[in-house]
């Protein structure tokens, strides 16, 4: 019988903005959830907002020993980038306590912090700047990774730039389940451009830190996807779908390029992002150690109802079918 080897990683995840609380204490600034909470909080699940979760702002300690009582032996969560550096440049000696005390807690009971960088909370600051369709929008994280590294690398040595990118981008440029919930296809490539060339900038800043004797990651949630049928129509719409959701983001991070195909029909639709001399060389120098895969389902798809070139968004690639 197969057994595990002695070093598995038994383990769990969540984020900084989903198990916290104390949104708004201690120097924390606001992040797009505490502002969207703010504005319109009849949207939010029984009006409650980031300021209810589970506290472990609080109550650390309790939960690494629900952590221990599971035998668990990693654990994965996020920095709160508004508790770091709630300007963006000023680092906040509280949230260094809290996230020392509670990563030396897990250590302390035998259990492995895999600490995450970015899990959907965009600071307010930076949100009125453009957020991630601004290219500033890429040093700013730089910097907050850097910092990050410098305050817990001797006590984290499994990093992730980014959890699920796709999401936000989805989520927040071609709907509107997150902040700013518009729907614009041409921004939303803008922003995901900006979102991994913030991720290898991240990369280089570990690299170059002084505790980067670990390993550094970006989180993705990869599918495989399945064809309707074999028909050669529902066949292409499965390549499309692959290239935007899955390619697009998994070789930029292991290959440190974009697949020419995706690169051509964004050319031919002008749909390319702003991109500046030297961006090539950051992407290409900057991959990563290994890749962390959130697996749901897998991505079924047809052809489109009308298929249209040049295209104006996912649509006249791919659908999805039930």
């Amino acid at each position: 019988m197969d057994t595990f080897p002695q070093n598995f990683l038994w383990g769990a995840a969540a984020s900084a903005p989903q198990t916290e609380g104390a949104a708004l204490v201690d120097g924390k600034s606001p992040s797009t959830w505490d502002k969207w909470f703010e504005i319109e909080p009849e949207l939010f699940y029984n009006g409650t907002g980031p300021e209810n979760t589970s506290n472990t702002y609080y109550q650390y300690k309790e939960d690494v020993a629900c952590m221990k009582a599971m035998n668990l032996n990693s654990y994965r969560t996020s920095i709160a980038w508004t508790r770091l550096l709630p300007d963006g440049k000023t680092l906040n000696p509280q949230a260094v306590d809290f996230y020392r005390a509670y990563f030396q807690e897990m250590l302390d009971n035998g259990i492995e912090p895999i600490i995450n960088l970015f899990h959907f909370d965009m600071p307010w600051w930076l949100m009125e700047k453009g957020g991630w369709e601004v290219r500033e929008s890429a040093d700013h994280f730089a910097f907050y990774a850097k910092t990050a590294f410098e305050a817990f690398g001797d006590l984290v040595k499994k990093w992730a730039t980014f959890n699920e990118p796709l999401v936000h981008i989805e989520c927040g440029y071609m709907g509107d389940a997150h902040w700013p919930k518009v729907h614009d296809f041409k921004r939303a490539i803008q922003v995901a451009y900006h979102t991994l060339l913030a991720h290898a900038k991240a990369v280089k800043e570990y690299r170059r830190s002084s505790f980067n004797d670990g390993q550094i990651s970006i989180i993705l949630n990869l599918a495989p996807v399945y064809s309707k049928s074999e028909e050669a129509e529902d066949v292409a719409a499965a390549k499309w779908a692959d290239l935007f959701y899955i390619r697009s983001f998994l070789d930029c991070a292991i290959r440190g390029t974009f697949p020419e195909e995706l690169v051509e029909v964004l050319r031919e639709s002008d749909l390319l992002p702003k991109t500046e001399t030297g961006d090539k060389e950051i992407f290409a120098e900057n991959t990563v150690d290994f890749i962390g895969c959130n697996y749901y389902q897998p991505l079924r798809v047809q052809a489109p109802q009308e298929k249209k070139r040049p295209i104006t968004g996912l649509r006249d690639l791919f659908r999805g079918y039930d």
